[in-house]
């Protein structure tokens, strides 16, 4: 059983770990923060200075479309289940659930969603008892703030992801045109210089860092960031110790995106793979759509950022704290 928090204190104080939690265990950028391992982003939503949140989060923010894909706001205590659509739960072990009742507003990404939201979203309503009885909205857990930092950041951006995917299934909106995908930075160099690549609508600048992000890797992983190569095929990166397959991406376009997941699906059989590896997408830091971002979830794949600063002509690779962690992982 799942009670309503009705105490400000408590309400405000949870919501204020909860948001800090997600803060401290991402990657912050000029748009928001990425959370590491997902894609997801999230930001401010205009709510206090850039860099801090006060009393609202956007999570799954779509800076193309100019929306995000869900709110959460700091819970009203002494509005119970009829104020916000975020409340504060506590169940019969004591935990503190951050609450969100299952209803996204009509904006570019899709129709408004209310009734069908579990169906589209594949989340459970967990029922909420408000003075003696249980409410007539229906709520879903956003995340255990009781629970310990990584769990809280993995909740939350799952729950971000299903609802993404309850607003691509229900459709509608007013998405903005979509600009012309056809340029593409393929990464074939293994060299850092700008080479000229010429496609459909003229001639563009492709810089070609696959190789230098290899090279800083293996500055900090060492000798163990290999590159395996079978039958004529020859990955980005694998950690065998870590268990994990790494392909390099220097963009983040769709075509980039179709191409690494490909190939992460194809190589533990073209080069022989005799384990089930983890599978990672090493991608600039550019912010990715929530629904692709979701999608690489449901595929099982892990999304990490590099960040890139040109100096003297030349680049400066930099790596996120946890995909670090995740390389010294050692698995078995």
């Amino acid at each position: 059983m799942i009670k309503i928090v009705a105490n400000q204190r408590a309400c405000s104080r949870a919501f204020r770990h909860w948001a800090s939690t997600l803060t401290a265990n991402s990657l912050a950028k000029d748009y928001g923060w990425v959370i590491q391992g997902t894609g997801v982003v999230f930001t401010n939503y205009g709510h206090g200075e850039e860099g801090d949140i006060t009393t609202q989060v956007m999570l799954g923010a779509d800076p193309e479309y100019g929306d995000g894909v869900v709110k959460i706001v700091q819970p009203k205590a002494s509005r119970h289940d009829k104020g916000p659509t975020t409340v504060l739960g506590c169940d019969d072990l004591g935990r503190l659930l951050l609450l969100r009742e299952g209803r996204l507003q009509k904006n570019n990404l899709s129709r408004f969603i209310k009734d069908d939201f579990a169906k589209l979203s594949g989340l459970a309503e967990v029922p909420l008892i408000v003075k003696g009885e249980r409410s007539a909205r229906h709520f879903y857990v956003v995340a255990d703030v009781s629970a310990a930092p990584e769990n809280i950041v993995a909740q939350t951006a799952a729950f971000a992801n299903a609802c993404v995917r309850a607003r691509s299934r229900a459709g509608g909106g007013e998405p903005r045109p979509v600009e012309d995908e056809t340029i593409v930075t393929y990464g074939m160099d293994e060299k850092w210089r700008v080479t000229k690549s010429t496609r459909p609508g003229g001639t563009f600048e492709v810089k070609a860092l696959q190789g230098h992000v290899f090279a800083e890797l293996k500055k900090v992983v060492g000798k163990e960031l290999r590159k395996p190569k079978r039958n004529g095929f020859c990955v980005d990166a694998m950690i065998e110790p870590a268990n994990l397959l790494i392909e390099i991406k220097t963009s983040t376009s769709a075509d980039a995106i179709y191409e690494g997941v490909g190939q992460l699906r194809l190589y533990p059989s073209l080069i022989g793979i005799a384990s089930t590896p983890t599978t990672v997408l090493l991608i600039p830091d550019d912010p990715l759509k929530p629904i692709m971002a979701a999608a690489l979830e449901e595929a099982g794949i892990q999304v990490f950022t590099y960040g890139i600063e040109e100096t003297a002509g030349k680049p400066r690779i930099t790596f996120a704290d946890k995909l670090i962690d995740r390389c010294m992982v050692r698995v078995g």
